[in-house]
């Protein structure tokens, strides 16, 4: 039983179910070929019902298909993203549908009253939930990712086998959508709507008011693999104290890290915070914007932390590193050499134990000494 359980934790049969995506994209392509051309004067429709690092990743792309059409959008994205979503620039209307992991926190899908007819459909990610959806609507033309998709897998595979670096996610998007990548980054301010209100709103919360530095702390992970231990945590949090006047802002959606909060603040002489299972991914946005510092592991909310321009120490698992931080200053810490990636790994103990405090303290230290 417990060798039964041991090899449970080693593969990661949540990215097994991406492979769902291949033949949901090939019903997509056929009909296209097949079906009936209709014209008529609907408005454009998004779908992109990904998680959340995979959402954030998309949003450049996203956001310059949006200007290039000159027209607002309706957009599907999974419920978490939703409050986010609604802030993107040139976004009309924001209709919620599952991803293709169907996780528990995306019961709440919310696309009934979705228009019948768009002039265009541009996909950039698809699942069960959203293919269904898509039965039910009638449009001229379609954008699909699948050649993009299927090229990007292939790439991935080759160059995880030759031990060479992989393009980047938000690259890959740019394709997807015909437009080049600009030279110049797309900034936060070009992405989001967001107002000195809204701002001001997050400065209010308890947890982010006083003059003490931010430092914004995610721990959790769906796959047991990427995990830091809670032990290193607590060291990691005790030595950072001794450094400064900083506030501990812990974040996330799951029970596994309440108790790893539980657990720091239990064994921890002096107060930290928890906005875990508190607030929405917009406020959490909000946060980092105005925060000082985030420390995490291989998950969304480090890309949420890239995408907001916080400076970042991410400590990353197995998987190929196409989703690395855009800001050079940002440190990345992996120990991870096996070409197993995202999938499975059957090391007797996980690299992300290999990761010493010392290694993240020092790289906390940079980071603080660059911004002083």
């Amino acid at each position: 039983m417990k060798l039964n359980s041991m090899f449970k934790d080693r593969i990661n049969f949540q990215e097994l179910k991406l492979l769902r995506e291949y033949p949901l994209l090939l019903k997509l392509r056929l009909k296209k070929i097949f079906s009936k051309k209709i014209n008529n004067n609907g408005g454009i429709l998004v779908i992109n019902p990904c998680i959340i690092g995979d959402f954030t990743a998309t949003l450049p792309a996203l956001r310059s298909f949006i200007e290039r059409q000159g027209e607002d959008v309706d957009l599907v994205v999974i419920p978490p993203v939703k409050t986010l979503a609604e802030s993107i620039r040139g976004v009309k209307k924001v209709y919620t549908a599952k991803s293709i992991y169907a996780r528990n926190y995306e019961n709440e899908v919310d696309y009934q009253d979705i228009s019948k007819y768009y002039r265009l459909v541009m996909v950039f990610r698809i699942s069960t939930d959203a293919y269904n959806l898509l039965k039910n609507i009638k449009y001229s033309n379609l954008i699909s990712y699948d050649v993009s998709y299927l090229k990007y897998t292939f790439h991935v595979i080759k160059n995880i086998i030759l031990k060479k670096e992989v393009k980047q996610w938000n690259e890959i998007n740019f394709e997807i959508v015909g437009i080049n990548k600009p030279v110049n980054q797309i900034t936060f301010d070009d992405i989001f709507n967001f107002n000195e209100h809204d701002y001001n709103r997050v400065r209010e919360l308890p947890e982010m008011t006083g003059t003490s530095k931010k430092i914004i702390i995610h721990t959790g992970s769906g796959w047991s693999i990427k995990l830091w231990s809670d032990k290193k945590w607590l060291e990691l949090v005790k030595k950072i104290n001794e450094l400064g006047d900083y506030k501990f802002i812990f974040i996330g959606g799951s029970s596994t890290e309440e108790e790893s909060f539980n657990y720091l603040q239990r064994n921890l002489d002096f107060k930290i915070y928890s906005l875990i299972k508190k607030v929405d991914l917009r406020t959490i946005l909000l946060i980092m914007r105005i925060s000082n510092y985030f420390i995490g592991i291989d998950s969304g909310p480090r890309n949420l932390a890239h995408l907001a321009n916080l400076r970042s120490i991410s400590m990353l698992g197995p998987a190929p590193k196409n989703f690395m931080p855009f800001n050079p200053d940002d440190i990345v810490i992996d120990k991870f050499t096996c070409r197993c990636k995202s999938l499975f790994y059957f090391h007797r103990e996980s690299a992300m134990q290999k990761i010493t405090v010392d290694e993240v303290l020092e790289g906390f230290i940079k980071l603080s000494n660059k911004q002083n």
